[in-house]
């Protein structure tokens, strides 16, 4: 595929993106409202011990899309089409294995550890198996969006996306009219509902556009099942430790500050969420053709889908995030009213810090899960003890009397030694040219100080008017994409970016 298929992809997925982050933000809001500070903490505690029981689902999102990806670069369907059915039957043995813990381990932890009030113990545990029956259909979910995404299928991906987005807007406008039911039990069960239409689109769609690679059929191939299965045991590891130290952060939080203080962490994850969702939709464009070059052994290619897309994941999202790292408390105030949860605009300013690091991360680990199962157990076993640091230290500083915003600098801090790692294990496997890999550190240096200085300038007590906002956040963003395309490109990259400016202005 051509550059030109990445540019499509992207603009598929930008569409996708603009409509859902708008709406995103809107159903926050209005659920926030709807549920109050209590319920809305409740939701987002509950769905994380879910999540905590369901890690298998996100090694086995990578494991497959990494997989099939290889796989296309043979042309090959029925050797697709083998792994496909051995990732359906590895899922179907991962939602027996999440319901079994749920059931047992999860229901205990709900009743009996977490910190919610007895009045909605209640509430609270019906909406546990709902959120139990949500996570199930995501996992069996992940082969069929794995196929589109290796088929590079944006355009349906995109209508897709915008299609969830239409149906949980359609459930908020009917939870605010139920009167007579309880409104946390009532928004559980649409949104169950909105998840099971989207799985069924998604299973007409595969089926019927890549029948031949998604026929149901049980193959015999060992050692493929064996591969993929060691493979995907390093992986858990790793989504293990990552989905420890999220979950499990907002686990111990819970325990030493209670629901409200979840509420801020849930509004800040919803504001990142909707920023990241810009770069994610970048990378995904780029992520198929990452796995296939390095599959295909046209590494100088590789290296370039590496850094370019680590660069400009790390300067869109820098775009975006610079209004909200200075302007926190005033976009809040707009967005969610007077009244907001305890400790919350640090929160949004030091998750999107960790954003930015995980947007230069996104290319090189995507080029880590190419590498092959040898390497990868390396890989995951360094990252995982990393990772893991990160509730322990919560813990030490919450017993010293600390608050939440400590724990999440503490956050930021492993994620930049996990990124530190993900450039010492690429470079060993590819050889990055010295002088490019140099280049790209000053550059992206250059732009995460000025980002910091905007958090450490910025006045989380002063609510602007919405004219001053608009009038000094352009001014800001100006500023800030000056800088960019000042000190953040090469002279390569000036000269297309410049040139194409140009193209189109004499058209």
């Amino acid at each position: 595929m051509s550059n030109k298929t990445i540019a499509k992809n992207t603009l598929f997925l930008y569409i996708r993106m603009l409509f859902n982050m708008g709406a995103m933000l809107y159903i926050s809001r209005v659920v926030l409202r709807v549920l109050g500070v209590e319920d809305f903490g409740i939701y987002n505690i509950v769905m994380g011990v879910v999540i905590l029981f369901s890690f298998f689902n996100g090694t086995m999102t990578a494991t497959t899309q990494r997989f099939i990806n290889v796989e296309k670069a043979s042309n090959d369907s029925s050797r697709v089409n083998v792994i496909f059915n051995i990732s359906l039957l590895n899922h179907l043995f991962i939602i027996f294995v999440v319901a079994v813990l749920a059931e047992t381990v999860g229901l205990w932890f709900l009743n009996h550890k977490l910190n919610i009030p007895t009045e909605r113990m209640y509430a609270a545990n019906i909406v546990y198996q709902i959120a139990l029956l949500i996570a199930l259909i995501e996992i069996i979910k992940v082969p069929f969006n794995a196929m589109i995404v290796a088929h590079e299928r944006m355009a349906f991906y995109a209508w897709l996306g915008l299609s969830e987005t239409a149906f949980k807007l359609s459930a908020i406008f009917i939870l605010i009219q139920i009167e007579q039911y309880d409104k946390l039990i009532s928004y559980s069960l649409l949104l169950l509902g909105v998840s099971l239409l989207v799985f069924l689109l998604y299973f007409n769609f595969t089926r019927r556009t890549f029948y031949s690679e998604t026929r149901f059929r049980f193959h015999k191939d060992l050692n493929k099942t064996k591969e993929m299965a060691s493979f995907s045991g390093w992986m858990l590891l790793g989504q293990t430790a990552y989905v420890a130290s999220t979950q499990g952060l907002n686990m111990v939080i819970n325990l030493f500050f209670g629901v409200t203080v979840n509420a801020a962490v849930g509004i800040a994850t919803q504001v990142d969420t909707a920023i990241y969702s810009f770069v994610n939709n970048f990378q995904v464009a780029f992520n198929p053709q990452l796995v296939q070059s390095y599959a295909a052994k046209d590494y100088e290619r590789n290296k370039k889908l590496i850094l370019g897309t680590s660069k400009y994941s790390f300067y869109l999202i820098a775009i975006l995030s610079a209004p909200v790292l200075y302007f926190p408390h005033t976009l809040l105030t707009f967005w969610l009213g007077d009244h907001l949860p305890l400790y919350v605009q640090q929160l949004v300013q030091i998750t999107l810090l960790c954003s930015l690091i995980s947007a230069m991360a996104g290319s090189f680990w995507m080029t880590a899960l190419a590498i092959g199962t040898n390497k990868i157990k390396q890989y995951n076993i360094v990252i995982a003890v990393i990772d893991l640091c990160t509730v322990p230290l919560a813990y030490y500083l919450f017993t010293l009397g600390y608050n939440p915003i400590y724990a999440f600098i503490g956050r930021f801090s492993t994620a930049l030694l996990m990124q530190i790692y993900r450039f010492y294990f690429i470079n060993k496997k590819i050889k990055f040219n010295r002088k490019e890999f140099v280049t790209y550190l000053l550059h992206i240096s250059i732009i995460f100080t000025l980002l910091l200085g905007l958090v450490y300038f910025s006045d989380n007590q002063r609510t602007y008017t919405f004219f001053e906002f608009i009038g000094e956040a352009i001014l800001l963003e100006i500023v800030l994409v000056s800088v960019i395309l000042l000190f953040g490109l090469n002279r390569a990259e000036k000269s297309f970016l410049f040139g194409y400016i140009l193209k189109k202005v004499k058209k």
